[in-house]
Formats: C-alpha cells, sequence, structure tokens
C-alpha cells in the first residue's frame, strides 16, 4: 500500500460532504451581506467558482488526474467562495481569473493538490493581487467624513489624508457615504467609523441599514462557525485562541482618546473579518496545525499576527497575511508540538 502523507483525518463523512456543511455554514453571512450591500460579492464567487473549475480542470488535465471525481470534491467551491469575499465587488473579470488562477494552479496544485498544499489557496490568491494589483485591491467607497472633513464635524486633520485617498478611490461620486470593506477600515481612514456611530446613537442591531449591516454578517459568521464546531467540522482550539487573542490585544492597547489605536475591542470582532478569518479561513484542515497544543499557538500567532498589521502596519486588510504567516509557522508548530506516540514511555523507548 502507498504511503499517504500526514497529517489524516477519519471521518465518516466525505470530503465533498465537510465542504458542502462549510458552504452551507456560510450561506446566511452570505445572504445578509447581499441584502444590505448588493450582489456584488454573490457575482465574484460566481465568476471565481466558474473561473476556478476551468482552472482546476486544466490542472488536472495537466496531471493525468481524473477530473470528474475531484471537481466533485466540492473543496473549489470553498476555495471561490473564500476568495470572492475578500475580492471588492464589482472588480473587474480579469483581476478575479488572475487571483482564482493563482490561488488552484499555485497555490494548490504546484504543491500536489487538495491536502498537499503548504498555503491556503484563496489566501494566496488574494494577496497575489494584493501585492500586484493593490490599487484594484483597494477601491472601496471610502466615507464622505474621510473625503471631505469639512463637511462633517470630523476631528480629522490630517492634510495628506486627501491625497491618500485619491489613490484608493476609483471615484470622487461616491454611491454611498457609509461603503467601506469593513467598519475597522473605514476607522482606521476616517477615525469613527458607520458602526461606532450607530452604538452611540443606539441603534437597534437589526436595523435595515448599511450602519449595521457589517455587524449582523460577522455575527452570521459567528453562527455558522459554531454551526461547524457543533458538526465536528473543526475543533474549538483554533477559533478562540484567535478571537481571544484579538480581543485581548484590542481591549489592552485601545485608548478612547488616542486616534492612533484604530477601533474598539467590538469593532476589532465585528467590524472586521475577524469571525470568517477565526472560522472559515485559519482552520483549514491542510495548512493549519493539527496536534491540539499546537492549533492555540497557531491560532495565537494568527491572532497578534492581525491586531499587529491592523493598527501598526500598512495594509487594509490582514486576515490574509496573518493566516498566511500562520501556515508558514504551521509545520514547525507540528514539530515541536506533536503528541507521544502510543506506547512510548517519557524517555522514548518501548
Amino acid at each position: 500500500m502507498a504511503a499517504v502523507s500526514s497529517p489524516m483525518q477519519f471521518s465518516r463523512r466525505s470530503t465533498r460532504q465537510l465542504m458542502f456543511l462549510v458552504l452551507v455554514a456560510a450561506s446566511p453571512a452570505i445572504v445578509i451581506h447581499s441584502w444590505f450591500f448588493g450582489i456584488g460579492m454573490l457575482l465574484n464567487i460566481l465568476l471565481a467558482t466558474l473561473m476556478g473549475m476551468a482552472a482546476e480542470a486544466l490542472a488536472l488535465y495537466l496531471r493525468k488526474r481524473p477530473i470528474r471525481s475531484n471537481l466533485g470534491d466540492n473543496s473549489l467551491l470553498v476555495t471561490a467562495l473564500l476568495f470572492g469575499i475578500a475580492i471588492p465587488p464589482g472588480s473587474p473579470w480579469w483581476l478575479l481569473l488572475l487571483g482564482i488562477g493563482f490561488a488552484v494552479l499555485i497555490g494548490k496544485h504546484a504543491f500536489g493538490g487538495l491536502g498537499q498544499n503548504v498555503f491556503n489557496p484563496a489566501m494566496a490568491g488574494y494577496l497575489f493581487l494584493l501585492l500586484a494589483f493593490p490599487l484594484e485591491m483597494t477601491s472601496w467607497h471610502l466615507p464622505e467624513a474621510a473625503i471631505n472633513p469639512a463637511t462633517e464635524n470630523s476631528p480629522l486633520e490630517l492634510s495628506g489624508l486627501a491625497q491618500s485617498i485619491q489613490l484608493l478611490a476609483p471615484t470622487t461620486d461616491l454611491a454611498d457615504g457609509l461603503a467601506m470593506a469593513t467598519p475597522l477600515i473605514e476607522s482606521k481612514m476616517a477615525v469613527r467609523s458607520a458602526v461606532s456611530a450607530a452604538l452611540d446613537q443606539g441603534l437597534n442591531l437589526f436595523s435595515r441599514t448599511s450602519a449595521t449591516g457589517w455587524e449582523l454578517v460577522n455575527w452570521a459568521f459567528l453562527l455558522g462557525g459554531l454551526f461547524l464546531l457543533a458538526m465536528r467540522i473543526i475543533s474549538w482550539h483554533i477559533p478562540v485562541a484567535v478571537i481571544g487573542t484579538v480581543l485581548v490585544m484590542s481591549a489592552v492597547y485601545y485608548s478612547p482618546g488616542n486616534a492612533s489605536v484604530m477601533g474598539t475591542p467590538y469593532l476589532h470582532l465585528f467590524g472586521s473579518a475577524t469571525m470568517i478569518g477565526a472560522f472559515f479561513i485559519a482552520t483549514d484542515p491542510v495548512t493549519a496545525a493539527t496536534s491540539n497544543p499546537a492549533k492555540i499557538i497557531y491560532g495565537i500567532i494568527i491572532g497578534i499576527a492581525i491586531y499587529s498589521i491592523r493598527v501598526w502596519g500598512s495594509y487594509l486588510d490582514s486576515i490574509a497575511i496573518a493566516v498566511l504567516f500562520g501556515n508558514f509557522c504551521a509545520p514547525a508548530l507540528d514539530h515541536y508540538l506533536r503528541p507521544r506516540i502510543f506506547g512510548r514511555g517519557q524517555a522514548g523507548k518501548l
């Protein structure tokens, strides 16, 4: 019998069923996001899926692997879902093609295909686009107060802000003055986000406005993650470590009077991509650590990286970079924190 590379997971569910449950868990958040912000993300996911299937079929054909069975394991659908969520809605088709192509061909099949890839394919494709096309990847609508602080009672006094916004914004004619990648990034660019304003005004969480939309999206990802835990698709170690680390760091470093410290602890958890990162991206069983102690350290590393990049780094998004850094550390963690072999004593002898 040919040797099979570890790690291995034994389950009554097939890969196809496991991936389908991940898609089901993420569906409520996608629906809520589309309700509040339009169908841009759905179009991203659809195009990424179609282009990703073509790239997957090409890779399987070149590697002389069965195409139908591999396309039917639903792993490409999960990759396309995570990639489509990360890309700005309304992005040109060629940007999606390059990103999902890199994710499938380089991030996945260049390492041997499903189960052999070292880095999360979706995040690898996203980071490739972020480095190669920074303008297109940061073309989100910015808050009106950030573009013209004089029209609002904003505490902003940043002489270089207008120039930086012109580099990021695709147009000065904004469709929605409250639209942004996430409220946390909005807070970084404009000091006070729409979600923070909604909380200060005591608006109900379920009020159907874009001000509270991102909160519901993150609560939906949280509930989806709890569903994955209940179905034993993932374990609690990585999500708890990631969320706990971000929460502790944001609480320790947060200072209401210090504009350089971005966002409240609540905004770091429910006004950003923390929930999808903790439950759906960092928990990838192929690229994450495998032993329970290693998973906890792995999650802490990702949590520290997430907060550090957000607050002290220059990139607007942190999840992809933090997860890929965690992927880089995972083999070393598994090597030094691997469980003791059954049948061996403390001295390592039979």
